[in-house]
């Protein structure tokens, strides 16, 4: 056999094998339609019973509402009738209307009335409180007042005492000099006779007044006859205030005049002068 026979023999194999299918499947075909069809038919059966069903459903439910809507008209009528029949009277209406907004007012009233009970309470508690903080506030005061008048007198006493001790001081550095210049007399010739009258003159207790004041030098009225001597120191006050020291140089009977040293204050016509600040 040639290429070309085996060629053929090849494609008629294959052909009757596509040919036996092809008749296996024709035959067993037929049963499959049957059974589509029947099953077509039975779901066009349940399909149309369906379609009934829902028929009746919609028709049945058409004549509901259909009745429904009858028996509304019925109600709305007999409502309607009952409407006009118990029409409550204007005046009454109006009467109910303004008890209503009586009792309402009332009530606001009431309610109004505790609120100001209670803020009167509140306010008469605050007023009491008020007085009793101004009560203390008062006492406080008082305290204070005493206590600032207190320290005012103490503020002037410790000025006193400082200016006191500072008049000490003076008289203390005044009686220093003194003995000094009482040594240098005893030293020259007479100093017997000079410590005896200065000695004389210092018992009299000499007050006096600044009549004149002319750059570092002062006068006052008071002389030898009051028992002012030269070369003595005389304290020099302004009330209670220090101002300096007096030394004598120019003694007559009625005056006398001196240099002002260790000021604390500028002399003035009125200054008080006296030798013992204790009489």
């Amino acid at each position: 056999m040639n290429i070309l026979t085996k060629i053929c023999v090849v494609v008629l194999l294959i052909l009757v094998l596509v040919a036996s299918v092809v008749f296996i499947n024709m035959a067993t075909v037929p049963l499959n339609y049957r059974e589509l069809y029947e099953a077509s038919e039975t779901r066009a059966d349940l399909a149309s019973q369906n379609a009934r069903t829902q028929t009746l459903l919609g028709n049945r439910q058409r004549e509901a509402i259909n009745a429904l809507k009858a028996q509304i008209g019925t109600l709305e009528t007999q409502l309607a009738d009952v409407r006009q029949k118990s029409v409550p009277d204007p005046t009454d209406l109006r009467t109910k209307e303004l008890v209503t907004q009586l009792q309402v007012a009332k009530t606001k009233l009431t309610d109004l009335s505790g609120s100001v009970d209670a803020m009167g309470k509140r306010n008469q508690s605050l007023f009491d409180q008020l007085e009793v903080t101004r009560a203390k506030i008062g006492k406080k005061e008082e305290q204070i007042a005493r206590l600032t008048a207190d320290l005012s007198e103490m503020s002037g006493l410790l000025r006193r005492s400082e200016r006191t001790v500072r008049a000490y001081q003076q008289q203390l550095r005044g009686r220093d000099e003194r003995i000094a210049e009482l040594e240098k007399q005893v030293r020259s010739p007479g100093a017997a006779a000079a410590e005896a009258a200065v000695t004389t003159t210092a018992k009299s207790h000499v007050v006096a007044t600044v009549t004149a004041v002319r750059g570092e030098r002062a006068s006052i009225n008071v002389g030898a006859a009051q028992g002012v001597v030269r070369g003595q120191k005389y304290y020099i006050y302004r009330n209670a205030n220090f101002v300096g020291y007096l030394r004598v140089d120019e003694v007559d009977d009625g005056e006398a005049a001196g240099m002002v040293v260790d000021k604390q204050l500028d002399p003035v016509i009125g200054d008080k002068v006296t030798n013992d600040l204790k009489k």
